[in-house]
């Protein structure tokens, strides 16, 4: 267990900047309403019912909620395998899933809570927002964060391990 409570820790720390910074942004930014931050960067008040990039948000909450709900619980145990297999000096790849598993229960607590998450961090092209990336939040970003980094020093892990060995 002691081996886990950076993981743990990390996890807790997203979950509560995921939470109050949606929280900050319902108080004070209206619903479907932008404030201009950067000619790049508004942020926005916006309810996705679906995930990423709002898909499956027409999907009925029959079945998305208990869709939702499996990912949820795959999630979680795909990180507690992954950190199960991991040698204590692993310390990135444990920051990365306590990223994942935070970005994961963040956003989880606004699905089950209120029946959709708040995204609000809406980059645009400068002086175009129609031209933007789907607006997004913490969790979104921890996730993301986490899933390319473990992906990156994979790769970068793989090849010095080649490299080590003699192997191309």
């Amino acid at each position: 267990m002691k081996k886990h409570l950076p993981v743990l820790l990390i996890t807790l720390i997203v979950v509560a900047l995921d939470q109050f910074t949606k929280w900050l942004v319902v108080m004070k930014i209206p619903l479907y309403s932008k404030i201009e931050i950067l000619p790049i960067l508004d942020f926005t008040n916006i309810r996705n019912t679906g995930v990423a990039f709002g898909m499956l948000r027409d999907m009925p909450d029959s079945i998305r909620y208990p869709f939702f709900a499996l990912v949820l619980i795959l999630a979680i145990v795909a990180v507690f395998i992954f950190l199960q297999k991991l040698d204590e000096n692993e310390k990135i790849i444990r920051f990365c899933l306590g990223l994942i598993l935070g970005g994961a229960l963040g956003n989880s607590i606004d699905r089950f809570r209120l029946g959709y998450v708040t995204d609000f961090l809406n980059f645009h092209w400068v002086g175009n927002s129609s031209l933007n990336w789907p607006p997004f939040n913490i969790a979104d970003s921890a996730i993301t964060v986490g899933a390319i980094s473990i992906f990156i020093f994979g790769i970068l892990f793989t090849k010095k391990e080649k490299d080590v060995h003699g192997n191309n």
